[in-house]
């Protein structure tokens, strides 16, 4: 049986993180959501599909750097300043 091929080209679009692939995947969650005669188990099932292509195509988020403490000059093991 050859049918669903769209659902595996999605879920490996996600998987591989492919852009190309991500952006028709986002397109073809869309147009089923679109379609007249979508059943609402199939509204929320490409919805919940175009969200998690939304969530591979957005770039990762940046990790959260803080500000280091800086040291005064001098502090050590008590051996004070040298020379």
């Amino acid at each position: 049986m050859a049918g669903f091929s769209e659902v595996t080209r999605v879920e490996n679009a996600i998987k591989n993180k492919n852009v190309k692939e991500l952006e028709w995947s986002l397109w073809y969650c869309g147009m089923r959501q679109a379609v007249p005669s979508a059943r609402p188990a199939d509204l929320k099932y490409w919805g919940g599909m175009e969200a998690k292509v939304s969530e591979a195509l957005a770039p990762p988020a940046a990790a959260k750097v803080y500000p280091a403490k800086k040291k005064r000059a001098g502090r050590g093991l008590g051996m004070g300043p040298v020379g």
